[in-house]
């Protein structure tokens, strides 16, 4: 999943991992200018300190644009990153359903939730700019575009929790096949919910983009 932000030609190009979707009048008593010292004058000339001239303020209207689209992909970023740690829980599951020793279970179950919890460590250290958008401080990510319209972002609750992604600690150590079946059924959810987040930053994306390039005007 990749857009590419196009920027102007003074600054540099970064790659996204969203790729492929920026004289004066003399009066009656000044002296003849043959007798003024030239040399004197460049002098004092070089010696005064230069007078600084304010470059105007160009406002930037597609600056909220691009800083929507860095959020978005920071939190890509951090959502891929939760779908790979899903994928790899869903292996170790796997794993505990197919091993008959009690004992190997359990370390397997103490090995799913040091990752179940690791997912509530990425979103501890996501990207400032995608904390509004799946971190602690969830608000909805409002774009100023041309002239009063806006354009919202909605979050996603991404962590572990019943509100989020619903994933339960292994309380018996997987010694059932009921406890094994019902990870492996929270983890399908997981994934699904990761997936239709992605989804929907894609799009916001998508939009954004075309609304940047012109699309729309």
């Amino acid at each position: 999943m990749a857009f590419a932000l196009q920027k102007s030609d003074d600054q540099k190009k970064k790659r996204s991992p969203l790729a492929g979707w920026l004289g004066r009048k003399n009066d009656a008593n000044e002296a003849d200018p043959l007798e003024i010292d030239i040399a004197a004058g460049v002098d004092r000339a070089l010696k005064q300190p230069r007078i600084a001239v304010e470059k105007p303020v160009v406002k930037d209207e597609q600056a909220p644009v691009r800083d929507a689209l860095g959020a978005i992909e920071a939190a890509l970023y951090a959502i891929d990153r939760i779908r790979d740690t899903l994928e790899q829980a869903c292996e170790v599951v796997l794993s505990a359903k197919d091993t008959d020793d009690q004992g190997g279970r359990a370390l397997l179950a103490e090995r799913y939730d040091d990752m179940r919890l690791s997912i509530n460590g990425i979103l501890d250290g996501v990207d400032p700019r995608a904390a509004p958008l799946i971190g602690k401080s969830q608000r909805h990510l409002d774009v100023n575009l041309a002239g009063r319209t806006r354009y919202s972002v909605s979050p996603a609750r991404l962590d572990t929790s019943q509100n989020g992604l619903s994933l339960s600690p292994p309380r018996e150590a997987f010694s059932t096949e009921q406890e094994v079946e019902a990870t492996l059924q929270e983890l399908d959810t997981a994934l699904g919910r990761a997936d239709r987040a992605a989804a929907g930053y894609c799009r916001d994306a998508q939009y954004l983009i075309a609304r940047m390039n012109g699309a729309f005007e």
